[in-house]
């Protein structure tokens, strides 16, 4: 005999029509439960949030093999490559931050901290000046050692002419030396040294390049306080800029 299934039947159609009543607190959209929407909209945003990522970083690695590291600022650097920024804008302000960058590292590689080769191969012009060359050659072939830190530090940057090919660029700026007193000594000895280098840029394969370097001691903060008109001081100086450590 065949099985009745009417009252089955009539007992799911009643519950599926209380189920999905309009205005119901426990549906939503498409008459599913709401904990389920809110599953799919946070399921959502998180897709929205990857492709938001990946579409802004561009897909790719910041760094490559041949030791260059991507990096992002207004006017450059763009890169550096062995530990040497490189990849300026061809203006003024794209200018001066090379010569600034040009400046440190150089300090970085007569700590021996860069490669001071490497210096030359990414920062230099073609035909540096004797000065210039005389100063990567100080630079050149040096170990870094453990008996200290020095680094240097622009305060003000000037830029004494510009061209879209050439730059001068004075950096007032000050070298913090941090060392033990002695060699059998733990205690520590803090050195500042105030400085004006000036560096000219000029522009070669696609990038600022230093060509020529001057250096002279001070103006100390205090003799610097009213300088003198025919001082770099005494022009106007960059707007503000970010200084950052490359290690």
């Amino acid at each position: 005999m065949a099985r009745d299934f009417s009252a089955v039947g009539a007992a799911g159609s009643t519950t599926s029509a209380t189920g999905s009543a309009s205005g119901s607190p426990g549906s939503g959209l498409f008459g599913l439960p709401k904990w389920v929407l809110a599953m799919i909209a946070a399921a959502v945003a998180f897709v929205v949030v990857i492709a938001v990522v990946v579409l802004t970083s561009g897909g790719s690695e910041s760094s490559t093999d041949d030791g260059a590291d991507a990096i992002r600022a207004a006017h450059g650097p763009t890169t550096t490559i062995d530990g040497v920024p490189a990849g300026y804008t061809r203006d003024q302000a794209g200018a001066q931050t090379a010569a600034v960058n040009f400046t440190q590292a150089n300090g970085q590689a007569y700590a021996g901290r860069i490669d001071a080769q490497r210096l030359k191969d990414v920062a230099v012009a073609a035909e540096p000046t004797p000065a210039l060359t005389e100063v990567l050659d100080v630079s050149s072939e040096r170990q870094e050692t453990e008996r200290g830190t020095v680094n240097g530090v622009p305060m003000i940057v000037t830029v004494e002419n510009f061209s879209q090919d050439s730059a001068t660029v004075s950096v007032w700026g000050m070298g913090v030396s941090q060392s033990r007193v002695s060699q059998d000594s733990d205690k520590v000895g803090i050195l500042a040294i105030y400085s004006t280098t000036t560096v000219t840029m000029v522009w070669e394969n696609d990038d600022w390049k230093a060509k020529d370097w001057s250096y002279k001691s001070g103006p100390t903060l205090e003799e610097a306080q009213f300088p003198a008109d025919e001082s770099s001081l005494a022009k106007q100086a960059a707007d503000g800029f970010y200084a950052f450590y490359v290690n």
